[in-house]
């Protein structure tokens, strides 16, 4: 199937994305790819996705972060970027390391920002013909799926069966995974889950084989995938794909004869075929069975496999059968057991194993002992007002580490981690207020920040005290349990109305989706563009945030804006460039109020809220002597 490479909105291209994933079930292959990938609306889409990540202020070797090519013009930074990709020859990445959680380093690849944002624009379009093939319970580095899916399956697995649970688990360990994977196999299978352009493998065989700068010495790259370059999760997933399938046949996910896969189970099952359930978040996996003999069959077969068809190798001393009845099974940082219900007066003497997972206390402390180290830094920091920054840097960490362990069984983890904090807290307040320590322990529902977290619960803490404010260490107990009800739903994907419809339902959001990013330049403005740097690419890219932001109406007398009634008012237009642009600075109005907001008459008919805004936007106006331009 060729892809028609035209369109002109962010809504065309979701649409086309949309049609490649349903001819991508359908088993088409598809050609045409380049010419979507590195569509301006394509490239746009990829740098607002770019913008958003934290990453985007890491420069690769060229020293350059997404801020340079934002001051670029429009056309210019569109031009550069098809040019490079037509004539693609990629940086080698930076190589740096990042500690893992077992002492050891992980090498981690920084690709430059224009190789950066040229594999995002690969992967955009790439991404919905793998999503369409990829395991359905495959949920590392995919969008709407997380660890805690993982991790429900497993527990899903053993409470759906009345008799015979799945009670044997192969814990598998990959040898570096990501480093060993062969360019070869991995292109052919690219080839074969439906990517057909040639143009588009040969950039991913360049990117594979660009290298790596280390100490100032440049490496070739025989074999991997760079971990931290943005196609790479996608990759991974791609070549593990036949991997997944091959278990999930056996019995999990099997050809379809029936119109129900439960039913498709129940002949297998009455054939002697022994059931086996296969969770793969990335390089991690597990598979349940409900016997030894099969547990250890399968996984003489997987050493063979992987050896044979992935040129990959499994540890001998971390892939492990374990019965998860007698011992936990460690899967993505939780403990997960088959044990008796809890006993109630209804139920005292329960008789139904069911699956319970728990945050690795292991893993816990490590997370504490971080903290532990930040809260230590308190003591020499000497105002006041930076140790608040440092306590919301604190309170970060604590909220992150309560929100990924809460969908287990968390609550005297919680305690535990409360408890620690408390106490390292207590030394470090103790020494730096050494007679009044005790008055800035301070009761939760008094602090200032995070009021909404805060204002239900007496607890005390230690804060600091600022301007007659108290700024506090947060509690993790306040992060509820939120353990997930069913498992995974299939039909919840970015590449159909009903699965982002279910996505926006799941999460209580608004049931009108945002709107897409329109394209709000056109011919003239990119001409006017070029004679005035104030209108770079990022205000181009900026302005489309800011009139998703303000729901597409004026923000003084909130009518709907429409082609030839809009206009994009800079609040401050005297910051230097690199801030101009930012969101918080652009705002949209209609004709009529940005001539107001410039110096025309109020008219009688404005409210009194409508004329408060005027006049505080022309009070910031007065800092430039010129005004703002209308274009």
């Amino acid at each position: 199937m060729h892809i028609n490479s035209k369109v002109e909105t962010e809504g065309q291209l979701k649409e086309r994305l949309d049609l490649i994933f349903l001819r991508s079930k359908e088993g088409r292959t598809f050609h045409g790819i380049w010419e979507l990938a590195f569509n301006p609306i394509t490239i746009v889409t990829a740098i607002h996705n770019i913008k958003s990540n934290q990453g985007s202020k890491t420069s690769g070797i060229d020293k350059q972060n997404i801020d340079y090519y934002l001051q670029m013009p429009y056309e210019e930074l569109i031009n550069l970027i098809i040019n490079t990709a037509k004539n693609y020859q990629p940086k080698p990445v930076r190589r740096v390391y990042i500690p893992k959680t077992n002492g050891k380093m992980r090498p981690l690849g920084i690709p430059s920002m224009l190789d950066r944002i040229i594999q995002e624009c690969i992967r955009i379009v790439i991404e919905p013909i793998c999503e369409a093939r990829f395991y359905p319970h495959s949920y590392g580095f995919r969008p709407y799926r997380a660890t805690k899916h993982a991790v429900k399956e497993i527990v899903h697995n053993i409470n759906i069966t009345k008799k015979n649970i799945p009670k044997y688990v192969i814990e598998g360990d990959i040898k570096g995974c990501f480093d060993n994977i062969n360019h070869r196999i991995l292109l052919n299978k690219c080839y074969r889950i439906g990517i057909h352009d040639k143009r588009i493998l040969m950039m991913i065989k360049q990117m594979l084989k660009a290298g790596y700068i280390e100490n100032d010495l440049f490496n070739i790259t025989e074999q991997g995938t760079p971990q931290g370059g943005i196609i790479s999760p996608l990759l991974a997933n791609i070549y593990l794909n036949n991997f997944d399938w091959t278990i999930g046949r056996m019995y999990q996910e099997p050809k379809q004869q029936c119109k129900r896969i439960c039913n498709d189970r129940n002949r297998l099952k009455n054939k002697g075929i022994i059931p086996k359930y296969l969770t793969r978040y990335a390089d991690d996996w597990v598979i349940m069975t409900t016997t030894e003999k099969e547990a250890k069959r399968i996984l003489k077969y997987l050493r063979k496999y992987f050896k044979h068809k992935l040129k990959l190798e499994l540890s001998e001393d971390k892939t492990i059968i374990t019965d998860i009845t007698q011992h936990y099974v460690k899967f993505l940082g939780f403990l997960t057991k088959a044990d008796y219900k809890r006993k109630t007066p209804d139920n005292p003497h329960p008789d139904k194993l069911v699956g319970k997972s728990y945050p690795n206390h292991k893993k816990v402390k490590e997370q504490i002992k971080a903290i532990n180290k930040e809260i230590k830094k308190l003591k020499d920091i000497p105002k006041d007002i930076d140790k608040a920054i440092q306590i919301e840097r604190i309170n970060a960490k604590i909220i992150g580490m309560a929100e990924y362990w809460k969908t287990g069984i968390c609550s005297n983890t919680f305690k535990y981690i409360d408890d620690k904090i408390n106490r390292s807290a207590f030394r470090i307040f103790k020494k730096i207020y050494i007679k009044d320590y005790m008055s800035h322990c301070i009761e939760l529902n008094k602090l200032s920040n995070r009021p909404n977290r805060h204002q239900k619960y007496a607890a005390k803490t230690f804060a600091v005290k600022i301007n007659e404010q108290y700024i506090g260490i947060t509690k993790a107990f306040i992060t509820h349990s939120q353990w997930c009800k069913y498992p995974y739903n299939q039909k919840m994907t970015p590449y159909t109305k009903e699965g982002r419809e279910l996505y926006s339902k799941q999460f209580q959001k608004k049931k009108t989706l945002p709107l897409d990013r329109p394209p709000l330049y056109d011919i003239d403005n990119l001409i006017y563009a070029k004679e005035n740097k104030k209108y770079n690419f990022e205000y181009y890219m900026n302005r489309e945030y800011a009139y998703n932001r303000d729901k597409g109406k004026c923000r003084i007398c909130g009518k709907p804006l429409e082609k030839g009634n809009r206009e994009c008012h800079h609040i401050q237009p005297s910051l230097p460039i690199n801030q101009m642009n930012k969101v918080s600075n652009l705002a949209w109005l209609c004709k009529k109020c940005h001539y107001i907001i410039h110096g025309k008459e109020i008219p009688k008919t404005y409210k009194e809220n409508q004329i408060k805004k005027i006049n505080k936007m022309r009070e910031l106006l007065q800092a430039d002597k010129n005004g703002d331009v209308v274009i």
